[in-house]
């Protein structure tokens, strides 16, 4: 093979790992600090300033000493690939970092903690990956222009990013789970490695072996383990099943996001809080969508005669739930879609909308945390209809997230009653239970009671006679 046609193949196959990589980074810590526009601008920000350190470094190096620095390079890319990639580390990484910072004003940021690990971790593997470029500049012949020989570099390193982002996320992740992406992006790079050393030199095969071992320690780390953690591992989610001593956890990206009764087959309190709010009136034919399915616990002990429709934007969800959390058949129909966009084309409106949409324990994606969002859940919503969200605040509603969303979803929904889970100065569940906005509730329907008037005497006694109506009808307030 001549060495032209070789920096051909390593430059897009070098493009092809550094796109991997992103996709990874950002996949890898969902986990830790959730999914947002904020996170993936820190990954992509390090990533890029340290892709240009490289390019500038990679240009400083002497011609003769390009096949030895890209050498050197490549095994310390794999190395830090498949070492500090790994769901070993980046946890270890995230959850020490959060033990020396806790009550550090700041510092405790968990985006801190997202840029320390970009600029620690990810940036000095970049850093190698991005000296390729340059360094392969060099196999040009003389006969090829500096322009040209740099407009091909860049281009098949470019081809490279697009294969990566599409292989990773479409086929490495989907198909394979994270382990075994950043396990074949290492076997991209030992075969980068194999094009270029020197097969004759005495020193190769110490090379080899210490590149041998670092996969071999990376197979552990990402395939081995992992497959003993989890029960599995998707582009968006690690799925765990934790015994309890009442029943199992159903753990995704470190959340205990499902629960369910060994015997009774019931839910966390707030899910329980839920059927309570759902069930109190006639489901028998009623139409509900539950917009983040969890463990499709909403419904695993009856549904009351209700068709449930699950969505979330995992497909995977659904047969990991089934085999390794209900054990058994969901009860309803799942939908693997986005939620904002499903709302936006599917045109059906529902009995009940169930939001319960999380990436991590605490984060709400952005796109399904707005008044657009909640705004468009009311429109989706029969007139008769109610919104059921499962809001994770400060009850007290004494930090700016808490009491902003609290008025949003107020603002985008009408006559909203909550039920708490605790009222401790921290973040809990907090059940909104609202009806659809109509133009109605732009129009002053409620007054205030003043001492001179009779009006709070007056509805009250006939708020008690709708009551008694209910309880002539075989229901009961107050537990009496």
């Amino acid at each position: 093979m001549t060495t032209r046609r070789k920096a051909a193949i390593i430059l897009l196959l070098e493009g092809l790992a550094s796109s991997g990589l992103q996709m990874i980074t950002i996949r890898q810590t969902v986990p830790f600090v959730g999914s947002s526009v904020l996170c993936t601008s820190i990954i992509i920000s390090c990533f890029l300033a340290a892709l240009a350190l490289g390019y500038y470094w990679g240009g400083q190096q002497a011609s003769e000493r390009y096949a030895k620095s890209l050498v050197m390079n490549l095994v310390g890319s794999i190395a830090l690939f498949g070492i500090g990639l790994s769901y070993i580390f980046v946890s270890f990484f995230f959850l020490s970092i959060a033990d020396m910072t806790q009550g550090i004003s700041y510092l405790s940021n968990p985006l801190i903690h997202l840029f320390l690990f970009s600029l620690l971790v990810m940036s000095p593997l970049v850093f190698f990956l991005g000296q390729t470029v340059p360094l392969l500049l060099n196999t040009a012949d003389h006969e090829t222009s500096k322009s040209e020989a740099t407009g091909n570099a860049t281009a098949l390193s470019t081809i490279g990013n697009v294969l990566g982002c599409l292989i990773t996320s479409l086929l490495l992740m989907y198909f394979l789970g994270v382990g075994y992406s950043i396990f074949i992006n290492c076997l991209i790079l030992a075969v980068c490695l194999c094009l270029m050393v020197n097969w004759s030199s005495s020193r190769t095969k110490y090379v080899l072996g210490t590149t041998l071992s670092f996969l071999t320690i990376s197979y552990t780390l990402n395939v081995k383990i992992p497959d003993n953690l989890f029960a599995a591992t998707t582009p968006y989610s690690n799925y765990h099943v934790a015994d309890h001593p009442d029943g199992k956890r159903f753990i995704i990206n470190r959340s205990s996001a499902s629960f369910i009764g060994e015997n009774d087959r019931k839910g966390w309190p707030y899910i329980e809080i839920m059927k309570q709010g759902i069930f109190v009136d006639d489901m028998t034919g009623k139409d509900i969508l539950v917009l983040g399915a969890g463990g499709f616990t909403l419904s695993a002990e009856e549904t009351n005669g209700a068709n449930f429709t699950y969505l979330d934007v995992d497909p995977q969800i659904k047969p990991v739930a089934e085999n390794y959390f209900l054990e058994e058949p969901i009860r309803g129909e799942f939908i693997a879609n986005d939620a904002r966009s499903y709302l936006l084309t599917s045109g059906k409106l529902w009995d009940v909308i169930v939001v319960d949409l999380y990436t991590n324990a605490a984060t709400i994606p952005m796109h399904t945390a707005t008044y657009e969002f909640f705004s468009l859940v009311s429109s989706s919503l029969k007139p008769s209809g109610k919104a059921v969200l499962n809001i994770a605040a400060n009850p007290r509603l004494s930090d700016k997230y808490s009491a902003n969303m609290d008025f949003t979803v107020r603002q985008a929904l009408s006559r909203c009653i909550t039920d708490i889970t605790g009222y401790q100065d921290s973040l809990v569940n907090i059940v909104y239970f609202c009806s659809k906005r109509s133009s109605m509730d732009d129009k002053t329907i409620a007054s205030l009671y003043r001492d001179n008037t009779t009006k709070v005497t007056v509805d009250g006694y006939l708020s008690t006679i709708n009551i008694k109506k209910w309880q002539g009808r075989g229901e009961s307030t107050n537990g009496q």
